[in-house]
């Protein structure tokens, strides 16, 4: 059986999170350890311990997530033997999947996380424009909602999550109007604003152009290799090749539209047979639910999909 492993983006974040799987597993523990010697503060217990509002800065969050989902692969690879062909990560999610393969270091990766929330935190403040989740409308219809507000103000569809979900972004005035225009369709529109765990910039737009210079800086300092198994990109929305530049992909993710559905549709054509979400939480998992076209999809850090993932290893994979 072909294994596919989904890496989740920011937002996945809870209080408290891997608090077991430290316990229990050595592996992680030295992982949590190392993120905190790399950075130079106390990640783990900002996790374990933090306010919820300063786990959620960027700053925080991004290598929070890093950390927590090398931890989750790990152990995965340790207690499984699981032969892993694809990796795909939403976003922030991208690095943890190029970690996992070996195509940049977990000490390169947890210090860009933790560049990337900051510069991402300062768009926040910033206030260049905003962001929100819209549900329970087609694409076909929110693309031509989108058009129709372009032609005065800006908004895109920023992320492609599911069939009926998608993350959209632009100026606050478009955003009014794309809520009243979704309400229409019987679909909604939820503000970032309205949702604790999520950062409200307009991400994965050309509104963040004006930082990509400072991400592509922190990029030049990381050697990447070749990745041990396919990495597929939601940049692209292929699979990386070892001719491809990988800080130059990872350098356009903040203005380019998160294809997350797309990829996940291209990497069961191709034979992927199971998906593995290997991050905090089970939000992967719940969007490939939403996808009837897509496998089945288990949660690595939801207790009883462990036990099925161990299960199908003891029975060789199958």
């Amino acid at each position: 059986m072909k294994y596919a492993m989904l890496f989740p983006g920011q937002g996945c974040q809870y209080m408290g999170m891997c608090k077991e799987l430290i316990q229990e597993f050595s592996a992680a523990k030295k992982i949590f350890e190392e993120a905190d010697e790399v950075l130079g503060f106390g990640l783990t217990k900002l996790m374990l311990h933090g306010d919820m509002e300063t786990t959620t800065l960027s700053e925080n969050a991004q290598p929070a997530v890093v950390t927590a989902s090398y931890a989750l692969f790990r152990v995965f690879e340790e207690e499984t033997g699981l032969q892993v062909t694809d990796g795909i990560g939403h976003s922030l999610g991208e690095i943890s999947a190029l970690t996992a393969a070996g195509a940049m270091s977990f000490s390169d990766a947890v210090l860009y996380a933790r560049k990337r929330g900051s510069l991402m935190q300062s768009a926040v403040c910033e206030k260049r424009g905003r962001a929100g989740i819209v549900v329970d409308t087609e694409v076909k219809a929110l693309t031509k909602i989108v058009d129709t507000i372009c032609a005065e103000h800006f908004v895109t569809i920023s992320g492609y999550n599911s069939p009926r979900q998608f993350i959209v972004a632009g100026e606050q005035k478009a955003l009014r109007l794309l809520d009243d225009a979704v309400e229409q369709e019987g679909g909604q529109f939820i503000p970032f604003r309205m949702m604790p765990m999520k950062a409200d910039a307009p991400y994965h737009t050309i509104l963040m152009d004006y930082i990509k210079p400072d991400l592509e800086q922190a990029l030049q300092r990381i050697t990447f290799q070749r990745p041990k198994f396919n990495i597929w990109s939601t940049v692209t929305g292929e699979v990386i090749q070892p001719e491809d530049n990988i800080a130059e992909i990872l350098g356009k993710q903040l203005i380019t539209p998160v294809r997350w559905m797309q990829v996940l549709e291209k990497v069961h054509k191709e034979g992927a047979e199971c998906f593995v979400d290997i991050g905090p939480n089970e939000i992967n998992r719940n969007l490939v639910k939403e996808n009837k076209t897509l496998p089945v999809c288990y949660a690595f850090d939801k207790e009883e999909d462990k036990k099925v993932i161990l299960t199908m290893a003891k029975e060789g994979g199958n």
